[in-house]
């Protein structure tokens, strides 16, 4: 397959989406990488099917398919709110090992905010750990900006970068 002329189908799951068993597999491999690098260690090791599906159900999967059906991205948003309003929570966003550098991380993240916008959110919020300084790159180069720090329990420093997304009224 010519990686220039891929051009997954992105796709936002619905109720007859019956490939959580894919998607739940892709997401193992593609955190995979973060073995031993993150700290603590990413909650996709402890990931089950029935997770997935209440994750989906939650709020939206979006799944990108090649041509042969195979889920080769995905990403879970659910709208959140604080004060300063609504926002749409992007996580668990993976694509497949092999079809990484190909543009479907942003063709997911360019179809939330299509949804986001649809739905008149004017914010995006992702979070990345620390250590995946390539991810942030990634959040930088769409457009994202770090806006704080997390950390979980029973750490005493951040474990996690907060990113933020301000969609103009007019992509």
């Amino acid at each position: 397959m010519d990686g220039s002329a891929f051009q997954p189908l992105v796709a936002i799951a619905g109720g007859a989406f019956d490939q959580h068993q894919a998607v739940l597999e892709l997401l193992q491999a593609s955190y995979k990488a973060q073995d031993g690098v993150v700290d603590p260690p990413s909650s996709v090791t402890r990931l089950t099917l029935e997770q997935v599906i209440a994750d989906a159900k939650a709020g939206d999967l979006l799944t990108a398919e090649a041509e042969d059906e195979s889920i080769v991205g995905c990403v879970f948003t659910k709208t959140l709110s604080n004060e300063a309003g609504p926002y749409m929570y992007l996580h668990h966003l993976a694509v497949s090992p092999i079809q990484q550098g190909k543009g479907i991380g942003g063709m997911l993240l360019r179809t939330v905010e299509t949804l986001a916008r649809g739905r008149g959110i004017d914010r995006i919020q992702a979070m990345s750990r620390v250590e995946l300084v390539d991810n942030h790159a990634f959040f930088e180069r769409h457009g994202f900006r770090e806006v704080s720090f997390f950390t979980h329990n029973g750490y005493h420093r951040p474990t996690s970068v907060r990113f933020e997304k301000l969609l103009a009224a007019d992509p």
